[in-house]
């Protein structure tokens, strides 16, 4: 029986992962993911007439995939936990981190024709981030009064750092350095609460019934 397109597709996919692996970004093309699909060119060029196309495809499964997979983590365990699963992930199969990064150029690029997908994706992402911070304070997981798109922004750039450091130091250990700088992070994020609710209650507590005057910023008479 004939190999639906369908099929052809995902098998090409696969082979285009494997291809990734194997070697640099730059370097592979359709003869190279021809050969791990093992087959013929001329049908990853018929089924991918666009190469952006079948890049899409990669990162949707390999990289998407992933995220979706492991999203389990930050419904049970928060979303500190969630990116350094991701982190895990990445330390484990550096052919993805290498993709991410070779593609940052074709994401910030207007003029790359896939730039709009790569840009709602990492959109996504972030905000999947934000919405598991989010629910982490609400359940108690991270401090009471935590922004959760500043914490969001921080633990982000934290866990793109640490996967560039990986491929580019060889003494990097990028699940300890998180530990570490989340350790910190989190101190910061409950020192901002305090101070959230030491003004709320000066607010509150004042013997007029109404805001202070150096809380509401009046001038004293």
């Amino acid at each position: 029986m004939p190999e639906s397109d369908a099929d052809l597709r995902a098998r090409i996919v696969t082979g285009a992962i494997e291809a990734y692996r194997a070697s640099d970004f730059h370097t592979v093309g359709p003869a190279e993911v021809a050969a791990h699909a093992e087959v013929p060119e001329a049908e990853v060029r018929r089924v991918y007439p666009l190469w952006e196309l079948l890049v899409v495809a990669v990162m949707d499964r390999w990289n998407n995939g992933s995220r979706r997979a492991l999203w389990v983590v930050a419904e049970r365990s928060g979303a500190v936990a969630y990116l350094r699963a991701r982190l895990e992930v990445g330390r484990d199969d550096p052919a993805l981190v290498r993709l991410r990064v070779a593609l940052l150029s074709a994401a910030s690029s207007p003029d790359h024709p896939a730039a709009g997908w790569f840009r709602g994706q990492y959109t996504r992402s972030f905000e999947d981030v934000t919405l598991a911070l989010v629910r982490d304070v609400v359940a108690g997981r991270e401090p009471r009064g935590t922004s959760p798109r500043h914490a969001a922004e921080q633990l982000v750039a934290l866990y793109e750092g640490l996967q560039l450091q990986s491929l580019l130091r060889d003494d990097a250990d990028p699940l300890a350095g998180f530990d570490r700088a989340v350790a910190r992070m989190r101190v910061g994020w409950a020192s901002a609460a305090a101070t959230v609710c030491a003004v709320t209650g000066l607010v509150v507590s004042s013997p007029s019934g109404r805001p202070s005057d150096a809380a509401s910023g009046a001038t004293p008479r």
